[in-house]
Formats: structure tokens, C-alpha cells, sequence
């Protein structure tokens, strides 16, 4: 019999920041330096519909790489990675903004989410997940 005969929805939405500033060229998820957490999963987990970046001013061509841990919060790895193209922005030129939809990306309890870039962006990098936690 399934333990659950309704169907679920997100019971607090949200959306969390974090803003990278610094290099990080590790994919293999070994050493987490310079990326910063985007956010951790709840006790009855989290469900992720977006992860975006919006860059503050100008960057040079970078990437975000997206890392999600196990349930320790340990032992990283690399999920997914989002392509921001150099941009110089203006009174007319809007600065890079990109966004990845997720059909069913959930996290169980005590998952951590963290980003970081390839390439160093002084302005920052903001980076958003749109998310809800049951």
C-alpha cells in the first residue's frame, strides 16, 4: 500500500540567494573552495523548480556550476552547470541573466545546494533557486 495517498505541494516557497565572487575549477565536487551555499534542504526536504544567476555589472564568459551533496551534507558532486556569455551592460544592454527549469529535481532532508564559477566576477555573481519546502 503507498504510504502516502494524496498528493504533496510545496508548503513554504521561496526563493534563496547567494553571490559568488571568486574561481572555482573543481568539478569533481573534492575540494568546495570558493563556492558559496545556495541552500539547504528542510526536514521534510525541498523541491527545486529553478536555479538562475543574474551577474551584477559586467563579466567576462562563465560558467555556474551547481554541486548538491548527500544527506550529510558532505560529498559533493557536480549536478549541473549554467553558461553566462560576456556582457558589458549599459544604460541599453541589460547585464547576463540565465535560468535552468527543473521538472522534478528534490532534495531530501539535510541536502545542500552549493554554486560556484569558473571565472572570477568582481560585480558578483547572484545566484537564485527557486524552490519549495514541504
Amino acid at each position: 500500500m503507498p504510504a502516502n495517498l494524496q498528493p504533496i505541494f510545496a508548503l513554504v516557497p521561496e526563493t534563496s540567494f547567494a553571490t559568488v565572487t571568486a574561481a572555482t575549477t573543481d568539478r569533481t565536487g573534492a575540494t568546495m573552495t570558493n563556492t558559496v551555499t545556495l541552500l539547504t534542504a528542510t526536514t521534510n526536504g525541498t523541491k527545486i523548480t529553478q536555479i538562475g544567476a543574474k551577474v551584477a555589472g559586467t563579466n567576462a564568459a562563465t560558467l555556474v556550476l551547481i554541486f548538491i551533496s548527500d544527506t550529510s551534507g558532505a560529498n559533493f558532486k557536480l549536478f549541473d552547470e549554467i553558461a553566462l556569455a560576456a556582457v558589458t551592460p549599459s544604460t541599453v544592454i541589460t547585464s547576463q541573466r540565465a535560468v535552468t527549469a527543473y521538472a522534478d529535481l528534490q532534495l531530501k532532508a539535510g541536502q545542500v545546494v552549493k554554486v560556484g564559477t569558473t571565472v572570477a566576477v568582481s560585480a558578483g555573481v547572484n545566484v537564485f533557486a527557486i524552490k519549495g519546502d514541504y
